[in-house]
This record gives structure tokens, C-alpha cells and sequence, in this order.
């Protein structure tokens, strides 16, 4: 989604630092890297749960993981999630929405983020939703993000999963997330997706 009315790279909005610490997240969950020297790429993902009557919202987990974690994660998947999770953007987004939204609001990740990418639910209509990020150092890079996955949208894309994914994906929740099994019942289910 290139773009020239606005810069690339930007300074990391306050909805991408962590929410634990307040700061940028500066390591890669996975391998530990540094992440805030000027050429290193990464993502950040974050879930949240909002509560209806309440402003309050809870962050259910976030993390930022570089780019050849994620690179060696996905290699872990199957051809076929890959697939169907490619295949289930390209038909269910709609590009015009999303350019109209993206060249009407150049630079602006407040907005980029106000909707769900694909069913175009307003944030404010949803009880839990994702935000994604690719960021480069200290930058969000605005060429392809930041976006916004709504509930419905994510139980779409965890429907097209094969086993060995979703194996691969658990393997990381539960690397890095985990509660002890004992407590997984009880607690929000963390759907972790490396989108």
C-alpha cells in the first residue's frame, strides 16, 4: 500500500509501546534480539479485550518478535494455513475501503487501526480485537500497517488452520505466554496468529 502523500517510517505511536513497561518494546520475544537499532525489523502484536459500559480495556498480551523469528515460525506451518490465510485476505478484504481509508488519512495510524481490516467493524463495536505492526528500530513503518483484526475475522482465520499450525502456533503461545495447564481454563483464550 505505498503511498507518497505521507512519510514511510514514523515516530511509534503510544498504542505500539508496551503496555507492561510504557516504553518501545526493544527485544524479540522469541530470540531475544535487540530490536531499536536503526535497520532491524520486527513486528508487534497486541490483543485486547474491552468491557461494553466500561472505557477500561485489558491488554490480554502483546509482544514484538523480529523478522527472522517470524521468518523461522512460518517456516513451521503448514504450506496450506499459509495459503488459506493469504487466499482469506485477498477475498475478504476490501482494498477500495481500505485505500479510501489510507489516502484520506495519510500517516495516521489512529485511524489506520479504527476499523477491522476485514469486516470494517468499528473498534469501538468490538469487545476484543488485535492490532499489528511492522516497525523498523524505533520507526512504524507505514507501508503495509498498522491494521486491525477484529473477533469474528480472527475465529475466520483460526477456522482455516491446519493442525500442524495451530500446534505451532499454541507452541509459541505457550512458550511465551503459558500459564500452567492447570490455569488455561480460566483464563482469556490467547490467539496468537503471526499475521
Amino acid at each position: 500500500m505505498e503511498n507518497d502523500q505521507y512519510e514511510q517510517y514514523i515516530e511509534m505511536p503510544e498504542k505500539f509501546h508496551s503496555f507492561s513497561t510504557g516504553t518501545l518494546f526493544d527485544r524479540c520475544i522469541e530470540c531475544d534480539k535487540y530490536l531499536l537499532d536503526a535497520d532491524t525489523e520486527y513486528y508487534i502484536e497486541k490483543a485486547i479485550k474491552r468491557y461494553d459500559g466500561f472505557s477500561a480495556q485489558d491488554v490480554i498480551f502483546e509482544y514484538a518478535i523480529c523478522i527472522d523469528c517470524v521468518e523461522r515460525i512460518r517456516k513451521e506451518m503448514s504450506e496450506e494455513s499459509l495459503k488459506k490465510i493469504e487466499d482469506f485476505f485477498v477475498h475478504n478484504m476490501d482494498m477500495e475501503r481500505r485505500m479510501n481509508l489510507v489516502n484520506t488519512n495519510p500517516g495516521n495510524p489512529d485511524v489506520w487501526t479504527s476499523e477491522c481490516l476485514i469486516k470494517g467493524t468499528k473498534v469501538n463495536q468490538l469487545r476484543e480485537f488485535q492490532l499489528y505492526a511492522h516497525c523498523k528500530g524505533e520507526k512504524l513503518d507505514m507501508r503495509e500497517s498498522p491494521y486491525l483484526l477484529g473477533n469474528e475475522a480472527l475465529d475466520e482465520i483460526q477456522h482455516l488452520l491446519s493442525q500442524k499450525t495451530l500446534d505451532e502456533l499454541n507452541g509459541f503461545r505457550d512458550r511465551n505466554f503459558g500459564p500452567p495447564p492447570e490455569l488455561e481454563e480460566t483464563l482469556p483464550y490467547r490467539r496468537v496468529l503471526l499475521v
